[in-house]
């Protein structure tokens, strides 16, 4: 039973194989951006009859057809006893029409050509303020991403529960803010009754009137009824207001919170080990200091030895050649306050031993 079965189904198929016809199909797709420049399935064309179908029907539909949807009265198309009149009718009805559609196509795809064409310039001569405006973007959000890596990393590291609440706070009015500017922003452009409003910050209107301050004649006028809404400035004073107490709130308790784990740390600690601690401090706050002097006397013979050299090179240039100078040391007069290299010395002792001092009173804390 199986094989007669095979065999009919094989047949059925190569019959209708050699019947079809051999050609491309055509490749459909949802979403083509060349329908907003060519036209597609926004602006399709509405079913016009055409000539040879209007041919074929008959005078009772000629007559319906004309009356319904062209308005034709019983007296006009009393008045036309042949069919021709009637086909005649109907065709001049279509054709106009079909030429009204096509006039509105064509200024729709005029229109969009214009835009298009627009657009491009505007990408074109504007690329580098597009790839400036880009760079500016990616810039603030790097910084913006590792500023909050490093807060949530101090809220880890101190085991702040407060601080990280601040943050999310702190995060969460941001995002507000960007919302509500996005929002005045796209206020300018957007209609009233367009349906993405909805998407937008939802402002309240708090409008003040100017003109209910000038009198009764201006109140009563057009100009009268003119008013600003300053609720999306009230909303962002309020947010930058709560912003900032809640920065302020939020490094108190990062502050709180490091030096409550800083005395936990030093707890611990006897007083060897403290005593061992500020001295490797001073020891090392001595060595930096010391390696800064050494720097800025290098950086200090650097610069003498060059502006030697220019007032050389200038001499030369100025005289044809260089003037030979005796470097004679300064000799003091007799008159002159001398100081003593014991004297200095005392001084530079007594001076580290307060700046010791001052370090360990900066320890207590």
């Amino acid at each position: 039973m199986s094989i007669p079965l095979l065999l009919g189904l094989l047949l059925f198929a190569t019959s209708s194989l050699s019947s079809s016809k051999i050609g491309v199909i055509p490749v459909a797709s949802a979403w083509e951006w060349t329908n907003y420049i060519v036209g597609g399935s926004k602006i399709a064309d509405e079913h016009y009859m055409t000539d040879a179908e209007i041919s074929e029907l008959r005078v009772r539909d000629l007559k319906r057809r004309l009356a319904r949807k062209f308005g034709y009265s019983q007296d006009e198309l009393a008045k036309m006893l042949d069919k021709k009149d009637l086909k005649s009718a109907l065709i001049g009805e279509e054709s106009k029409l079909r030429t009204k559609h096509r006039n509105k196509k064509l200024r729709k795809l005029l229109w969009q050509s214009f835009i298009v064409a627009i657009l491009c310039v505007v990408a074109i001569v504007g690329s580098q303020f597009w790839t400036q405006l880009y760079q500016t973007i990616a810039v603030n959000l790097t910084v913006y991403y590792d500023r909050k890596s490093l807060e949530m990393s101090q809220c880890w590291e101190f085991r702040s529960i407060k601080g990280a609440l601040g943050i999310a706070i702190l995060s969460v009015l941001e995002l507000l803010r960007l919302w509500l500017s996005f929002t005045v922003l796209l206020s300018w452009v957007l209609s009233n009754e367009s349906q993405y409003r909805r998407y937008l910050f939802p402002i309240p209107s708090f409008a003040i009137k100017p003109g209910q301050f000038m009198g009764e004649q201006v109140q009563n006028s057009p100009a009268g009824q003119w008013g600003l809404n300053i609720a999306p400035m009230l909303i962002t004073w309020c947010m930058g207001s709560v912003k900032a107490k809640l920065e302020y709130w939020t490094g108190n308790a990062l502050s709180a919170a490091a030096r409550l784990q800083r005395q936990q740390v030093r707890s611990g600690e006897t007083v060897e080990e403290r005593k061992a601690r500020r001295a490797a401090k001073k020891a090392a706050k001595r060595t930096a200091r010391e390696e800064n002097e050494r720097n800025d006397q290098e950086l200090r013979a650097k610069e003498t030895m060059r502006r030697k050299e220019m007032a050389d090179r200038a001499t030369e240039q100025l005289f044809g050649n260089k003037q030979e100078q005796k470097e004679s040391s300064p000799q003091q007069s007799d008159n002159e306050p001398r100081i003593s290299d014991e004297d200095f010395d005392n001084a530079k002792k007594e001076f580290e031993a307060e700046m010791d001092e001052w370090e360990d009173m900066d320890d207590l804390d």
